[in-house]
């Protein structure tokens, strides 16, 4: 079963994961959702998250409108 979970998270930051998220094929909610099994599983003492995972979104960052405007191409052909 799945709940629902709302999070704050930085405005600018957010765009950045959902153009990572299509890149990857995948849903905001899943990436989350790994991320947070992962670090559960692992239980490192001290663990840290930013430092796992510093990075993951630097580099070329696609314009939101081009992601949309290629799933649009893939989906309809046009």
């Amino acid at each position: 079963m799945t709940v629902k979970l709302n999070l704050t998270i930085d405005e600018t930051l957010v765009s950045k994961i959902k153009v990572y998220a299509a890149q990857k094929q995948t849903s905001v909610s899943k990436l989350v959702e790994n991320l947070l099994k992962e670090e559960i599983e692992t239980g490192t003492k001290g663990s840290n998250i930013s430092k796992k995972f510093a990075g993951i979104l630097s580099g070329k960052i696609l314009d939101e409108e081009k992601i949309k405007e290629d799933h649009l191409m893939s989906k309809y052909g046009y």
